[in-house]
């Protein structure tokens, strides 16, 4: 990793409390996802001011490509804008919004996909998405240990549907992995 992209990750680090960001150890365990499987089409829900989706943007390397999307204009979407900017990576489509109604049509499919956003929406989420993930493709869910309450449908949901595979991570957090067979 260049020193400025981690100089400008470990500037944002400093601001997990106010932006709730994912911990560096799970942003790690997030790249590694990614470049172990190779994967190059992402879609992260709730960009917040850009942490994760650097990580997973420089993950994805060159050749892939994050889409991101935030609902709060003021403040993160334009915050996590400078922030990409800064990155110097030509990889992240930003996307303002409420999720479940601009899931970018196009690419028709996903390899990766991290939930970090309203809780209560990952239903809505999983539910709009689960069928434009790739086989082989991942779902990743953070907070499941955090806010378990608002999280349990959506976890009794992904855990019973046919074709997923589901582990819970206690990284950060707490993460979900579904994993689409």
């Amino acid at each position: 990793m260049r020193k400025e992209l981690l100089s400008l990750l470990e500037s944002l680090e400093k601001t997990k409390s106010d932006f709730w960001n994912i911990s560096r150890d799970t942003a790690v365990f997030i790249s590694n996802i990614i470049k172990t499987a190779k994967y190059k089409t992402a879609l992260e829900i709730g960009t917040s001011n850009g942490y994760s989706g650097i990580w997973i943007a420089y993950s994805l390397g060159s050749t892939g490509r994050l889409f991101t999307i935030e609902s709060h204009k003021k403040g993160r979407y334009s915050m996590a804008q400078e922030n990409f900017k800064k990155s110097g990576l030509k990889n992240i489509t930003q996307i303002l919004g409420h999720a479940p109604e601009v899931i970018p049509k196009t690419p028709k499919k996903f390899d990766f996909v991290f939930l970090d956003a309203t809780k209560e929406e990952y239903i809505l989420y999983f539910e709009a998405l689960k069928n434009r993930l790739k086989k082989g493709g991942v779902i990743v869910a953070d907070n499941i240990y955090s806010h378990p309450e608002p999280l349990r449908p959506f976890i009794a949901k992904i855990k019973n549907s046919p074709g997923w595979k589901v582990y819970e991570m206690n990284i950060g957090t707490g993460l979900l992995i579904g994993l689409r067979s």
